[in-house]
């Protein structure tokens, strides 16, 4: 009989926990005035972190607390999670992590698909300033993503980092076919898959308060180009090129 009071308590306790509603981890315009809710962010090698710890009740000085307060997750130095003082006196600590991607960066290439060998082909990325909302300790949290450097990979060996996204042959006035700051000439025919990483640098803005810049680079991976690179052998055309021949290079 005594064992099976036990296990009809252990299941009663078990229960009471499990329905027990979680606390929303929450920060009053108060409490940012008063400095109880603190807020930083730092960058990772794909996004951006945000964290917040709001302070409440009991004094930080008492002496009543029996041993230093345990952290259950510690992310970039930071406690994620409660973190109630052992003693009765001590305030309480609540923090809250929320994690910030850019948007997948989008690159073209012209020709759309292929390439003629020896002749410039251009590049161009669609990558622009953007901004991610999220929430923090339950109030508005942004992160500003804002493309700084391109590195392409043309899929032959050859690497190119450039501060331009590039911009077609018609954005530049520029006649097809021609040299851009972000093209590439293939010395040798065949399929090669292009492929471009584009780096952002990142500012944060919690509440009403101010952007405020974070340090280090986010980047992201643009989607895949194939290009197939042929080959082009000069014709005889039965008109001068300037009327427009079949065969012609474009002006």
């Amino acid at each position: 009989m005594v064992h099976r009071v036990v296990i009809a308590l252990i299941v009663a306790l078990a229960a009471t926990a499990m329905s027990a509603p979680a606390t929303a981890v929450s920060c009053s315009g108060a409490q940012i005035a008063a400095g109880s809710c603190s807020v930083g962010g730092g960058t990772t090698d794909t996004g951006v972190d945000l964290w917040g710890d709001v302070t409440s009740g009991g004094s930080s000085g008492g002496t009543d607390s029996d041993g230093p307060d345990e952290c259950p997750v510690v992310v970039n130095g930071q406690c994620v999670g409660s973190s109630p003082p052992k003693g009765g006196g001590g305030p309480t600590t609540v923090s809250d992590l929320e994690s910030f991607q850019p948007r997948s960066p989008q690159q073209f290439v012209e020709p759309t698909g292929w390439a003629i060998r020896r002749i410039p082909a251009n590049f161009w990325s669609t990558a622009q300033a953007h901004v991610v909302s999220g929430r923090l300790l339950d109030h508005p949290a942004r992160v500003r993503f804002s493309p700084v450097l391109y590195r392409r990979s043309f899929g032959d060996g050859s690497r190119q980092t450039s501060e331009s996204p590039g911009k077609t042959w018609r954005e530049l006035s520029q006649p097809p076919w021609t040299q851009t700051p972000t093209s590439h000439s293939y010395a040798e025919t065949g399929d090669v898959r292009v492929q471009l990483v584009v780096f952002y640098s990142a500012k944060f803005r919690f509440g009403s308060q101010g952007w405020r810049p974070l340090t280090g680079l986010v980047k992201a991976r643009a989607n895949d180009l194939t290009v197939s690179v042929l080959a082009a052998d000069t014709a005889l055309v039965d008109r001068p090129c300037s009327r427009g021949a079949f065969g012609c290079p474009f002006e």
